[in-house]
């Protein structure tokens, strides 16, 4: 079954998300950033390769904040979200594939209109302040 990591990065209690541009059943509609893990790729790796190729920044992956089997428009996919932090000296994360980046409370983020998949990571999120 294929794998999608998501990212969780916090800075003064607030979560980032980025607004997705494609594809067009997705466009307009916020996520926690992060992608697809390649065959025979580790998860962590695959979660600071999508951050460096989405948002022009190098992490550091850490704990698990959220799995679950999700179905997508793609299909039956396993959602696992991480936390990440920024390793030292990166500058802020950039929008390369998103329309826009917003810092967001975990408690706000239900009036966001998120992806379908990532509405469970933002209710875990919540949860936990």
């Amino acid at each position: 079954m294929r794998m999608v990591v998501a990212g969780v990065l916090e800075r003064g209690g607030k979560v980032l998300v980025g607004q997705r541009s494609h594809p067009v059943w997705a466009a307009g509609q916020w996520e926690f950033p992060g992608g697809k893990v390649e065959e025979g790729e580790r998860q962590e790796d695959a979660l600071a390769r999508e951050w460096l190729e989405e948002l022009g920044v190098r992490v550091q992956v850490g704990p698990e904040v959220y799995r679950q089997q999700v179905q997508t428009p793609l299909g039956l996919v396993v959602l696992l979200a991480l936390r990440v932090d920024l390793l030292a000296g990166e500058a802020e994360p950039q929008p390369l594939e998103h329309r826009s980046l917003a810092w967001v409370l975990p408690q706000e983020l239900e009036r966001l209109p998120l992806l379908q998949s990532n509405r469970p990571i933002a209710a875990a999120l919540a949860a936990q302040t």
